[in-house]
């Protein structure tokens, strides 16, 4: 991994990332069938917490994770992490995992723009044209049109906001900062938030122990450690554009989920707009290589002309 770029390092810290999230978005969506939506939370992020234990205890971490010259940012960006987590999970629970996830995949225009408004990047043609191309992948394959505009709708948007917020936010986080920072601030804070919640709705703080939806709390758990953990090292490794685009993968996710899981059958339509995505990526990538060995070739130049 080292020896990769640090921009490739982030597109494929990002894929694995947005991966391990929709194995764990996947749990969610079998828990809210036995639980409340608050509850599922809930018990997602006491496991998550849980697996993520070892990782803040060891060699000190507990310190690294709570020491921050960011509190203000990590605290916001905290708030934008409950609301994605408790949209997504209400979002999931009501609407199809791959109607939820064409909502959110919106995210990376919200993104470019903010990237444009707030860090001034500059997108290149190529990258609008890759993204929007994707976009149209995704709309041939799931044909929003037929979607009937609700709570669950409202909410899946709400996500990719959050998300694209979230992404900004990040930027501007003081990199002396440990990448544990980025875990542990959102679990303190959204932990407690859930918690009183559920207390009000009269629901228990614990869930009974029952073999097939506990092993599903556990799973949820691990790939949600994985992810949060993966996240923060891939923004802070890519540009922000680029990022966005990897949130892509997890349509092959919901196609292979849903199928398996859900009994969601393949259709002509998605499978076109499947190979429209890929094509777009595997177009985004070529681009990307082509440019930065452009940018090689100059610098190698300029130093032959420095000697």
């Amino acid at each position: 991994m080292d020896k990769l770029s640090p921009k490739l390092q982030g597109a494929l810290l990002g894929l694995t990332a947005f991966s391990f999230l929709s194995f764990g978005d996947t749990t969610i969506k079998t828990l809210t069938a036995y639980y409340d939506i608050f509850a599922v939370g809930l018990y997602t992020n006491i496991f998550t917490i849980a697996f993520l234990l070892p990782i803040l205890f060891y060699k000190d971490g507990w310190k690294k994770a709570f020491t921050t010259h960011s509190f203000p940012l990590h605290v916001l960006r905290s708030i934008f992490m409950l609301c994605i987590f408790l949209s997504i999970i209400y979002a999931l629970k009501v609407l199809p995992i791959a109607n939820t996830y064409t909502i959110t995949y919106s995210m990376p225009f919200i993104l470019n723009i903010l990237a444009l408004l707030i860090l001034k990047e500059k997108i290149s043609s190529y990258r609008w044209f890759a993204i929007f191309t994707a976009f149209i992948g995704i709309v041939i394959a799931l044909r929003p049109d037929t979607m009937v505009f609700n709570l669950g709708t409202l909410a899946a948007m709400v996500v990719a906001l959050f998300l694209a917020a979230n992404t900004i936010t990040v930027k501007f986080i003081d990199p002396r900062d440990h990448w544990m920072t980025f875990i542990a601030y959102p679990m303190a804070i959204q932990t407690p938030v859930i918690a009183l919640i559920v207390s009000l709705r009269d629901q228990p703080l614990l869930p009974e122990w029952s073999v097939i939806p506990s092993l599903w709390m556990i799973a949820g758990g691990f790939f949600y450690a994985v992810g949060l953990i993966l996240l923060p090292q891939a923004i802070k490794r890519t540009e922000t554009s680029i990022f966005g685009y990897t949130q892509y993968i997890t349509f092959l996710w919901a196609v292979i989920l849903g199928y398996f899981i859900f009994s969601d059958m393949l259709d002509v339509w998605t499978a076109t707009g499947a190979m429209i995505i890929v094509a777009s990526g595997i177009f985004l990538i070529y681009r990307e290589k082509v440019e930065n060995s452009k940018i090689l070739e100059i610098e190698e130049d300029g130093h032959i002309g420095q000697r």
